[in-house]
């Protein structure tokens, strides 16, 4: 009886071990990915702070696998024939003609194995990948909900074709995807107990996804992307083929649309704010200090007169030493 115990402790010692280092790879993907993002969650607790790298290191990976930069190391032929399937069903749905290549397959492959360990994870059953593992236990703590992590796979499987939206509706939907979801996950590993809470962690998300897509004009043009709804470019008298021309920018027309989005953006970023004091107090800096600096990067749009376009948009080091102590209270974001 005594050795079934101590083979049971050692079970459950060994278990743990591989536990801490699947969160010590998670942490690892974000650090290298994103010293911002880093700093931005130190000041949670360990514990959360460790759920917030398995969830970041989930989305970093499976946004890797859609810009064609990272594919797990592992055997995957047992997914051939349904990624092939899959793949195919998706030109179809998409009415696109140029897409199935290998590399595409490839991409639609590590997407459904991604899936597969999420079905795994709900079905109580045992995982083997690092990320898994971790993002495993994350759930088990926290409560993750496995659905929004689907949607996020949805919305990142969107980015494999190329990207145009007709309207704020349909580019709302997809900043909803990737973003709101991991925002709707964030705020389970914080902590609430006003139901109201989803529901602004969700602006939070469309706020964050508005900046984003400023910010990286001309990386997703080159990726075939363009997020900007079509209709209200339009309505402004642009041409998607302008979107490339730095000059667009020192157009009344582009300008005049910039205002539009950017007061858009804010109207998000205030019902976002509203997020705050419903998560549990430890929890509240580091979303606080996410909205602080987007919410610099919308005024810097504004400063430069909406030109987003003739260079890519960065906040000066001094600014991110004031955000920060704006973050921790020691001083005032309009000091």
């Amino acid at each position: 009886m005594a050795s079934a115990f101590l083979d049971s402790d050692s079970r459950l010692e060994s278990r743990q071990k591989i536990i801490t280092q699947a969160y010590t790879v998670c942490e690892n993907i974000t650090r290298s990915a994103s010293t911002s993002f880093m700093r931005s969650f130190r000041y949670l607790d360990e514990e959360r702070r460790k759920s917030v790298f398995a969830l970041y290191a989930f989305c970093r990976r499976a946004d890797d696998i859609v810009d064609g930069d990272w594919q797990p190391d592992v055997d995957l032929s047992h997914l051939d024939e349904r990624a092939e399937n899959t793949a195919l069903q998706m030109i179809v749905d998409r009415q696109c003609e140029s897409h199935q290549s290998d590399d595409f397959v490839r991409r639609v492959r590590a997407l459904l194995w991604f899936h597969e360990n999420l079905n795994l994870i709900e079905n109580g059953k045992e995982v083997y990948s690092p990320i898994f593992i971790a993002l495993q236990d994350t759930i088990e703590k926290f409560s993750v909900r496995i659905d929004d992590l689907r949607t996020l796979l949805e919305g990142m499987a969107d980015d494999l074709f190329p990207t145009e939206y007709r309207t704020f509706e349909e580019m709302r939907s997809y900043c909803f995807k990737v973003a709101s979801t991991v925002g709707l996950s964030l705020i389970e590993i914080y902590g609430y107990t006003d139901p109201n809470a989803r529901e602004h962690a969700e602006e939070m998300g469309i706020f964050l996804q508005m900046v984003n897509v400023l910010r990286d004009i001309d990386e997703d043009l080159a990726r075939g992307r363009v997020y900007l709804p079509m209709d209200e470019l339009s309505r402004f008298d642009i041409d998607i083929k302008e979107l490339s021309d730095p000059a667009l920018a020192r157009t009344t027309r582009w300008q005049n649309f910039m205002r539009h989005y950017v007061h858009r953006a804010k109207t998000h970023r205030d019902n976002a704010m509203r997020l705050l004091p419903l998560l549990d107090r430890k929890a509240r800096k580091s979303p606080e200090m996410m909205c602080i600096v987007y919410g610099e990067i919308l005024n810097e749009v504004e400063r430069r007169e909406g030109d987003v376009l003739s260079s890519r948009i960065k906040l000066g080091f001094m600014r991110k030493i004031r955000f920060a102590l704006s973050a921790l209270g020691i001083w005032s974001i309009t000091a």
